[in-house]
């Protein structure tokens, strides 16, 4: 109902209570949309929606793949609201239209116990029984076929180019591959892992009118259900103000897609599975929140997207599996994909894939998201990233946080990554990774130490890489001997000094670690839990002049011992060597003689003492928040992992 008051003669329209409309598969788009007449597709509802109204999205499985052309309005946006059960389930659940995929047949041509299935035009991914499985590139699947099966696959079968140089095993062959194959790779070291089990046992591709798959451990196809899928899921060209809440959204490529000059969109409290991307959010769309949703792969083998150990790899493998055969050369899974502007991503749970979040937007806001069980990187920021990330758990990911695109082409470049906690096994997995090259390599390079290539001037690209601000964050465990966080190499390479300003954090200590390549390298407390690998074993002196190491036996007094299964507890003892080490970054400082403004996020008053401690917290600050986080994850995993398909 629309209602204008007037007051001291200027006119105020508002909008009260807007009209509900109702959906349900057993409705009809005939109805008038009411509770006891619903409209049967959501695409229906949403054509009828103005701003203000609210869409009610009844119990049931919609097959639709939605393009959205209708907007809200600040104030009055039109909303999609699923069902969830007495149990917080989700009801609504909201699937590709797909194609059922049967009448297998054998297919010896290729290899024994490989079948295959008519199907006109090749998916963008396949689905088992509610199941994302491995799905062979079409570049792959295009290659011409080897004369004989390799004894095992190496790296260079991984390899990312097409064309002349092309090393890669060709999709019929990775389908014909014995089930006892093993995998070799420089990540592995001396380990090898079997390359079937990692993807359960089973394999597609298609090609020319055919679908093809293989199950190693003997299966046959017709013990499942199939159903191939294409395109995306929700789709918001150009639209604003469209809110989004309790759904579940799966077998789509990107479940949903923002583009166009969309704006002031909202996704809230959703499931999301499957696909490339569960949210992918275009260069031209602004202000777009995701939050309190939950997003996942859904792969087959969901338990195996984790940290890569000295004993287990096949993390590792799943992670080149997806990189260069689901995908051609890029990691093919992410769960948020932000390239627009002023994005905000608050207080999901990310778990289990490739990707947690490539957050390269600008201004974007990154706050209290737990991101778990990624095979790659937990967050990514890149060239054009600028914003805030605080208050996240990151945990047991390849690399929980990487700084890309260092030396990119970009716009603005300024991050603020601060009181976030980066959980690691005690000894295995670095925690920061700098990639930093330049757009192009050229004659003007020599070598300046094996393996190295380094510019012999100035190089060509712009000197200001931007400013990555890393403060009064929390690593724990990571290897000794790995770099946790040194970009002396990168700044040997384009002989500068690196654009970081790494202050105030607890982290493992390593040999790598120097002072003098950074903005500001201060006020830091490394450890280490390996007596062999002695943090005080810095090159660069001034690393233990302006920060403080410590050995095995003080790492023993940092923090409290109050550890939850799968959380450590990262608050500080009362004489914790972190208290007081650090600098007081609520007012401005200077350090050996250079003048810095004071950083965001904190206030005067925000430490006890003369000194602030090291780490995300200090002395007496509770980590309840984080363990929250951590519990309701838990219980996220467990319920991911039962999941089946209705």
């Amino acid at each position: 109902m629309k209602k204008t008051v007037c007051l001291l003669g200027f006119s105020l329209a508002f909008v009260l209570g807007g009209a509900e409309f109702y959906v349900s598969p057993a409705g009809n788009n005939k109805n008038p949309g009411s509770a006891k007449a619903p409209f049967k597709t959501i695409s229906f509802a949403a054509s009828k929606a103005k701003p203000g109204d609210t869409v009610k999205i009844g119990p049931g499985v919609y097959r639709e793949q939605i393009t959205f052309r209708k907007s809200g309005k600040k104030g009055a946006p039109i909303t999609f609201a699923g069902t969830r059960g007495k149990k917080g389930e989700y009801l609504s659940i909201v699937e590709a239209p797909g194609i059922p995929v049967a009448n297998w047949v054998p297919a010896p041509e290729v290899a024994s116990g490989v079948w295959k299935a008519k199907l006109a035009k090749r998916p963008d991914l396949m689905m088992m029984d509610g199941k994302m499985i491995a799905f062979i590139n079409s570049f792959t699947m295009a290659l011409p076929r080897w004369k004989k099966l390799p004894a095992e696959i190496g790296e260079d079968m991984f390899w990312s180019k097409f064309g002349p140089e092309c090393k890669r095993l060709p999709g019929f062959d990775l389908l014909a591959l014995p089930k006892e194959i093993w995998v070799t790779h420089r990540y592995f070291g001396k380990r090898k892992e079997q390359f079937w089990p990692v993807i359960n046992n089973v394999l597609s591709g298609w090609s020319k009118g055919y679908l093809y798959l293989r199950f190693a451990n003997g299966d046959k196809p017709q013990n499942h259900t199939f159903t191939a899928s294409k395109g995306e899921g929700f789709i918001l060209s150009s639209v604003s103000y469209l809110n989004f809440k309790d759904l579940h959204m799966r077998g789509s490529r990107r479940q949903f897609r923002l583009t166009g000059k969309s704006s002031y969109n909202t996704i809230d409290n959703c499931l999301l599975m499957h696909g490339g991307a569960r949210v992918r959010i275009d260069e031209k769309v602004t202000h777009t929140t995701v939050k309190n949703s939950v997003l996942t792969a859904g792969f087959v083998r969901n338990d195996l997207f984790r940290l890569r150990s000295a004993d287990d790899m096949r993390g590792g493998l799943l992670y080149l599996i997806f990189k260069y055969i689901i995908g051609t050369a890029s990691s093919d899974d992410i769960g948020v994909n932000d390239r627009g502007s002023h994005t905000r991503i608050l207080s999901n749970i990310i778990v289990q894939g490739l990707i947690g979040m490539d957050a390269y937007g600008a201004q974007c806001e990154v706050k209290d998201n737990v991101v778990r069980e990624m095979s790659s990187v937990g967050i990514c920021s890149g060239a054009t990233t600028s914003g805030v990330f605080t208050g996240n758990l990151v945990m047991n990911c390849g690399i929980p946080l990487r700084v890309h695109d260092l030396r990119g082409k970009r716009a603005h470049r300024e991050e603020y990554h601060y009181r976030n906690l980066y959980v690691q096994a005690p000894n295995d997995g670095s925690q920061i990774y700098v990639h930093c090259e330049s757009d192009r390599w050229g004659p003007d390079m020599i070598n300046f130490e094996k393996g190295t290539r380094v510019y012999k001037k100035n190089p060509p690209d712009p000197v200001d890489a931007g400013k990555i601000y890393i403060y009064h964050n929390s690593f724990w465990g990571g290897s000794d001997f790995a770099p946790g966080f040194t970009v002396g190499y990168l700044s040997r390479r384009f002989r500068m000094v690196m654009p970081f300003f790494f202050v105030n954090n607890v982290m493992k200590g390593s040999p790598g670690m120097e002072s003098q390549t950074q903005e500001l390298f201060h006020g830091n407390l490394l450890y280490t839990f390996n007596p062999k690998a002695r943090s005080a074993r810095q090159r660069d002196p001034l690393v233990a002049k302006l920060n403080r190491i410590i050995g095995v036996d003080e790492t023993k007094n940092l923090w409290n011992s109050k550890n939850i299964p799968g959380l450590p507890d990262m608050t500080l003892k009362a004489a914790s060597p972190a208290a007081g080490c650090a600098i007081d970054l609520s007012k401005p400082f200077t350090v050996n003689g250079k003048k810095f403004a004071a950083f965001p996020g904190f206030k005067a008053g925000y430490f006890k003492g003369k000194a602030p401690a090291a780490g995300a917290f200090q002395t007496g600050e509770s980590q309840a928040k984080f363990i929250e986080m951590h519990k309701k994850t838990e219980k996220v995993i467990s319920f991911l992992n039962q999941l089946r398909s209705k």
